[in-house]
Parts: C-alpha cells; sequence; structure tokens
C-alpha cells in the first residue's frame, strides 16, 4: 500500500462567510524524490469546493472532511495531513479533554459550535489513523522545502478560486442592478417658467425631479424655475430612452 500525503487550505471571505476549500492528494514518496516538482501537472490536481456559512476555522475542519470523504477509497496506507490549521494540527492533542467535556464549553457551558466537525474528525481518525503536520509560516521562496512549495500552489488555488467566486457574485449583482434600472427607464417632459418645454431621461423620476428644484442639472431648468412634470414615457432600456429624447 502505498503512503499518501493530503494537502489541505481555505481561503474565507468572512464579511460574507463565504470560502473556498481546496486540496490536493499525492504519493507521499514524491516529497522524497529528487528533482524539481511540476507545479503545472499539480495544480491541475487539486480540487476545489465552494462553502457557505462558514468561517475560518469551520472551514479548514470541513475541508478536510471533505477531503477524506472523497479519497476515502484510495486513503489505503499511511496518511499524513498537512495543514497551517492551529485547530487541524492540534485537534487530537485536544482529543482527551473535549471528549471529558462532552464537547462543552467550560465557559458558557453550551455545545461547542464545531462539535459536530471534531465528533466527524475523530471518527476519521479512528477508521484511518491518519497524522496531521503543521505547515509553518510562508517563508521565501528559496527557503522552503518540498512541502511548503507544494502547500502553496493549494494555498494560491484556493485564493484564485474565491476571486472567481467574488467576481461571479459581482457581476450577478451588477446585472440584477441593471434590470432593474432599465425597468425603470422613461424619458419625461417638463414646463419652464417660461412656457418652454425640456426634455430629459432618467432611471429614477423622484430623484431626478428634486435635483431639478435644488437647481443641479440642467442649466436651462436651473434658469426657468419653479418647473411643472408634464409627461413620462415609460422605456424598455436606457437605450430606448436615449433615442425617445433626442426624437
Amino acid at each position: 500500500m502505498k503512503d499518501i500525503a493530503l494537502f489541505t487550505d481555505v481561503s474565507v471571505n468572512p464579511g460574507l462567510r463565504l470560502g473556498i476549500g481546496a486540496y490536493l492528494v499525492m504519493p507521499a514518496s514524491l516529497l522524497e524524490a529528487s528533482g524539481e516538482i511540476d507545479s503545472a501537472e499539480l495544480t491541475d490536481q487539486i480540487k476545489v469546493q465552494r462553502f457557505e456559512n462558514s468561517s475560518s476555522t469551520k472551514l479548514e475542519l470541513q475541508t478536510v472532511l471533505w477531503a477524506i470523504g472523497e479519497q476515502r477509497k484510495a486513503l489505503k496506507g499511511k496518511i499524513r495531513i498537512y495543514s497551517d490549521s492551529q485547530c487541524v494540527s492540534g485537534l487530537l492533542k485536544r482529543r482527551a479533554r473535549l471528549v471529558a467535556e462532552n464537547f462543552v464549553s467550560s465557559r458558557t457551558t453550551l455545545p461547542l459550535k464545531n462539535a459536530p466537525l471534531y465528533r466527524s474528525f475523530y471518527e476519521c481518525h479512528d477508521e484511518l489513523d491518519f497524522e496531521v503536520v503543521k505547515v509553518k509560516g510562508h517563508g521565501r521562496v528559496s527557503a522552503r522545502d518540498k512541502v511548503h512549495r507544494i502547500f502553496s500552489l493549494v494555498d494560491k488555488s484556493a485564493r484564485k478560486a474565491l476571486r472567481l467566486w467574488m467576481d461571479e457574485l459581482a457581476e450577478a449583482t451588477d446585472a440584477s442592478a441593471g434590470s432593474v434600472q432599465d425597468e425603470n427607464w422613461c424619458v419625461y417632459l417638463l414646463r419652464c417658467r417660461n412656457n418652454s418645454l425640456y426634455t430629459g431621461m432618467t432611471n429614477n423620476i423622484v430623484r431626478r425631479l428634486k435635483e431639478h428644484e435644488q437647481g443641479r442639472g440642467s442649466k436651462f431648468v436651473r434658469s426657468w424655475r419653479p418647473f411643472e412634470l408634464v409627461k413620462t414615457i415609460p422605456c424598455r432600456n436606457a437605450g430606448e430612452a436615449r433615442r425617445l429624447e433626442y426624437e
């Protein structure tokens, strides 16, 4: 049976409580092999997963459990899990105390927030007897060993996947806002104090009229206040409103 090295890392947006878990599983023998690692090949093998309603500590545990769950059938030899998480690396040492206290906080006397994940972690350890190796810090590239270089690939993949997710959410928000704005576009007609007519376009008629009343916007309307709104013509989008305004 081949020994296995499992690298896990996460990237979290704490404000949105969204995060990415990433892992790479590989034969442990590759860590001992001479020569440089093939970064591109290893990066292609990294798996990422999106998690919602999570935190940094919670996600570190979720990612380890997710990776083990996906690779359970392949994990036959000795397993080393490489993580920079203080929680993950210290959880085995805390087991006796946590079990003795029934996973209840001694300070609040309430169940620990991540108690279900702790229990699952220990169940996996009972089954697979894995070892957890703490990856320390982020030194200069030239000073890192092969473990650190491989771990940095997993870290970069998690960060990249989170950036892509955040970009998707931003685009969806912009599209939603644009859709709402398109629905509200109109051309409006004002009769000014000198009895002349002014035509404009807006996606918020209430705000635009208030701006005119305050003397902002069109110099013509500002010069011939007060005015009255004569008519509004609803439009499907800004393009239609612009064409109608200049007809």
